[in-house]
């Protein structure tokens, strides 16, 4: 008798958990990239807290930051642009088949998503790659074999 109790509670169970999961979940819009100024502003304020700027500092330090991430933003425009000229050319010079083949081929590549390759952190050098012919202190550090 315990043992059919325990096999319907089980059951019971494992049709419940199937119901939460079943459930749909609120679809999340994408977050919305941020403005030039606010990232500005959020890389300042980083950089006051952690390096103890004054106010002085910190509106100079805003304004650098701000013309790099203006000048940014207007490099990755001229890419976008560039890149949609070069499609219009190929789609003028191939024919539809090669075009979708050729798009697939300009597609998203492997770490290239702001994540990075595993095993490697932001920074770390290439173990595979000497750079001179001394005897690499890099060696000796933490994790870099």
């Amino acid at each position: 008798m315990k043992k059919k109790i325990f096999a319907a509670f089980a059951t019971l169970c494992l049709v419940a958990g199937a119901q939460v999961y079943a459930q749909e979940r609120p679809q999340t819009k994408p977050a919305e990239r941020p403005t030039v100024e606010q990232m500005a502003r959020r890389m300042t304020d980083r950089m006051t807290e952690r390096l103890k700027l004054t106010d002085a500092q910190a509106e100079q330090v805003y304004a650098v930051n701000l013309e790099r991430l203006q000048t940014l933003e207007a490099q990755r425009e001229a890419m976008r642009t560039m890149c949609r000229e070069q499609a219009e050319k190929m789609k003028s010079v191939l024919t539809t088949e090669q075009f979708m083949e050729w798009s697939k081929m300009q597609g998203p590549r492997p770490h290239r998503d702001g994540r990075h390759a595993p095993g490697m952190r932001r920074g770390a050098p290439d173990p595979d790659k000497k750079c001179c012919d001394k005897p690499c202190p890099l060696k000796d550090m933490k994790g870099i074999e």
